[in-house]
């Protein structure tokens, strides 16, 4: 079927788009004005020029299309209006679904994330746990929102979401990349003991596939591989890329007076700061999730640590943003896929 993608230029885009092609779909992507479409033009993607906040250019957009695949989204801990997570998280969302049931689509899966499944810390979160009574950033009650108000419109259309967990691969230069980058060149010597919910980009794209034929109406799928803390994620990266680099655990309080100087200084710059605070309050709460629901309705399975991370650090190593020791049989650890 030919399937519309929004936020085919980010870093999961490519991704989505190869698992589709891969399944046999024609892929139609939503592209602003100022994205970078080069590699969506050499991978035979019919571009539209568009955006979601603008209601015409998606009319546009999803004509002649049999489903969407909604991505689009500021997903961020940090920005400098805090209404853009509404307007865009939420309200573009709205706009993705009015275009597409007007249209007569018969499917719309929306890209949501992990952030909303709402665990209490310590619990591990699926698909019927009951939400906690609060959100730990603006990114994640606008997804919380988001997800309420396309269940609550959809009429026509068949509703998937996807909930994925902190996704980590080839491609990715910020956020997890930025930490696996930090901790490879030694400049990121702390990190925190609190869990995350670790999910291989390939993987996610699978289950985003999956979900478009598999997925049942009005139901969440969650996309998560790992539970493991961060920093045994970030030592497991080291060790595979055969590093002596030590990572050591800071204190909950060193990290908050951390964010807290960061974050007066950005309040007066109007500029982002290195560490907000945040991003500071997700990694301390930590997020655990059970993705086996996805293993079992959509048939999808989850990499290993090893093979992704490997995966990672070649890519990391091949683009020039890490120097890693090369397997010469003498005096550096081969990493991973070096030894089978």
């Amino acid at each position: 079927m030919r399937v519309l993608v929004t936020g085919a230029t980010g870093h999961l885009g490519p991704y989505v788009v190869q698992a589709l092609q891969a399944d046999g779909h024609l892929v139609r992507a939503l592209v602003r004005s100022s994205s970078d479409r080069t590699w969506l033009e050499t991978n035979e993607v019919e571009l539209f020029e568009g955006d979601i906040l603008d209601p015409s250019s998606l009319e546009a957009a999803v004509s002649g299309v049999a489903a969407v695949i909604h991505m689009a989204a500021l997903h961020d801990s940090w920005a400098k209006r805090r209404q853009d997570f509404v307007r865009i998280n939420v309200e573009g969302a709205l706009n993705v679904l009015h275009a597409s049931e007007t249209a007569g689509l018969r499917r719309m899966v929306f890209v949501s994330s992990g952030s909303t499944i709402g665990e209490d810390e310590d619990a591990i979160g699926d698909e019927t746990t009951e939400r906690r009574d609060y959100a730990l950033s603006d990114y994640e009650r606008s997804k919380v929102q988001a997800e309420a108000t396309l269940l609550e419109h959809a009429d026509t259309i068949d509703l998937v979401i996807v909930n994925p967990g902190t996704v980590y691969g080839p491609g990715d230069a910020s956020g997890t990349g930025q930490s696996l980058i930090g901790a490879l060149t030694g400049r990121l010597g702390v990190s925190v003991e609190a869990p995350a919910a670790w999910v291989y980009v390939e993987d996610v794209a699978r289950g985003i596939a999956a979900a478009l034929i598999r997925g049942h109406p009005n139901e969440r799928y969650i996309l998560a591989g790992q539970n493991l803390s961060r920093i045994t994620f970030l030592r497991h990266a080291v060790d595979l890329a055969g590093l002596d680099t030590e990572i050591r655990p800071a204190s909950a309080l060193a990290w908050q007076a951390f964010a807290t100087l960061y974050g007066f200084g950005a309040m007066v710059s109007r500029n982002r700061p290195p560490i907000s605070r945040t991003a500071v309050r997700i990694a301390l709460h930590g997020c655990q999730l059970n993705g086996s629901k996805a293993q079992r309705e959509l048939g999808i399975t989850y990499t290993s640590i090893d093979d992704g991370l490997d995966a990672t650090l070649d890519w990391l190593h091949d683009t020039g943003l890490v120097d890693l020791p090369e397997d010469d049989g003498t005096d550096a650890e081969p990493r991973a896929n070096d030894s089978t």
